[in-house]
């Protein structure tokens, strides 16, 4: 396995992440909106829509959370294979690197900041940890 490789592999950890972020969003609007329509006694809401405004909005939350779940088990297997090779990586001062990249959403710049060394270290570091996850079969 080559670098990029590694790379392409270890990358869509990240998509994952934000999918599944932007998804769960979605959700919180959907049921901001769907609690601030409120019926009068007639049946329609004070904002002037039908009733079934509100359950087609449910419905949509519902719809969401399944396809959630789906993609935090997929998400959640993904990451347990790769995370399964990066917990071989030595020493554990490269593997932080790419725990905090790949599977805590982080920049390099940010990693370095929290690890306490320069960025240019962290970059140099980051290839390294990449080649000893490319050793790992």
């Amino acid at each position: 396995m080559t670098r990029n490789e590694a790379k392409r592999e270890l990358k869509p950890i990240k998509s994952m992440e934000r999918d599944i972020h932007s998804l769960e969003l979605e959700i919180e609007r959907l049921m901001a909106v769907a609690t601030r329509m409120t019926t009068n006694y007639d049946g329609v809401n004070v904002m002037g829509s039908p009733r079934n405004k509100i359950e087609e909005a449910m419905i949509k939350v519902e719809e969401y959370r399944a396809k959630l779940t789906n993609m935090l088990l997929k998400h959640l297997d993904y990451k347990n294979r790769c995370m399964n090779k990066v917990s071989k990586i030595q020493p554990a001062s490269l593997r932080k690197i790419l725990i905090y990249y790949y599977f805590q959403d982080k920049t390099l710049e940010q990693t370095a900041e929290i690890i306490g060394k320069s960025e240019r270290w962290t970059h140099t570091m980051y290839d390294e940890a990449l080649d000893e996850y490319c050793k790992i079969f």
